[in-house]
């Protein structure tokens, strides 16, 4: 187990100022050696990005987050700590996701915010391929291992399986907050309702059930679960479980009421996906046009 926490200094700025001009160089690399858009080039580079930078190692921290070091999902599940392989994922230890609708009661705001971040820790780590303890999350938590204990046992009566190791067997896709969140939304909820069965706040709901509105209007669109990860912005692992929960529920007769909303979400971002390409291509033609007058 090891923690290693968002670098602030100085030197840290530098890198990641350093990085954005060299992402820059090679956008304009790309545009006058290519003869592609800028739009293209952004894409191109983002996705070299997401290749290569994939590996939270190379990563670089942001403020509030911190590299972790735990029990790699692919092994089993009676298989003793020491002997498993681990991993390094990276972990947003403040999110906006965790503040919200929490109870005006002090000490039951923080129970919530707990096990808000239980909830959403563990997903990330499964996302990356690693499994949290709940050793690792009474550390990461600064909380009793009794706690957490009781905590995951509290969020599995309301529906919630919490993605640790110990949970390993029973862990499929939407068992999280957010994949109870959707699930709920498809059964008929509206956000306020799913918010307030799953003890969350809207603002997060409205934004899970806004990724998978896109995500099903892609996949309605025969995307693959790469160009979707890479249209909405979230991981591919995030992307794989919204298209599981979008199989599972396609066919069912409540769906096909809510594919008017997904269709109008879907039909808006990708619509100004477009827009934003074709200015980046009225830009790149026009540029041209200067650089050979």
């Amino acid at each position: 187990m090891s923690i290693k926490l968002s670098p602030n200094s100085l030197e840290s700025q530098h890198i990641r100022l350093k990085i954005k001009t060299i992402n820059q160089q090679m956008k304009n690399l790309a545009v006058k050696g290519a003869g592609i858009s800028p739009w293209e080039a952004e894409v191109l580079v983002n996705t070299i990005n997401e290749v290569y930078f994939s590996d939270p190692e190379l990563k670089q921290l942001s403020v509030g987050q911190l590299k972790y070091s735990c029990v790699s999902a692919r092994e089993g599940a009676g298989k003793p700590l020491k002997d498993c392989a681990m991993v390094t994922v990276m972990l947003e230890l403040i999110s906006k996701e965790d503040e919200g609708d929490l109870p005006k009661d002090g000490k039951l705001a923080s129970v919530e915010r707990r096990r808000r971040k239980i909830g959403r820790l563990t997903e990330e780590a499964r996302e990356q391929g690693g499994l949290l303890t709940q050793e690792d999350l009474a550390a990461i938590l600064s909380s009793d291992v009794r706690t957490i204990r009781r905590d995951v046992r509290d969020l599995r009566n309301k529906g919630i399986v919490v993605a640790t190791r110990g949970q390993q067997k029973d862990i499929g896709p939407g068992v999280s907050h957010r994949g109870l969140a959707i699930k709920l939304w498809l059964d008929g909820k509206e956000s306020i309702e799913v918010a307030r069965g799953i003890n969350h706040s809207i603002a997060a709901v409205e934004n899970y059930l806004e990724k998978f509105k896109r995500v099903a209007y892609l996949r309605g669109k025969n995307f693959d679960d790469y160009q979707i990860a890479l249209t909405v912005g979230i991981s591919i692992p995030a992307a794989k479980t919204f298209v599981e929960i979008y199989n599972e529920f396609k066919n069912r007769a409540f769906f096909k009421s809510r594919m008017e909303e997904i269709d109008i979400v879907g039909e808006r971002h990708y619509l100004a996906a477009d827009e934003k390409k074709d200015l980046s291509l009225r830009k790149g033609a026009l540029q041209k046009k200067r650089r050979s007058s």
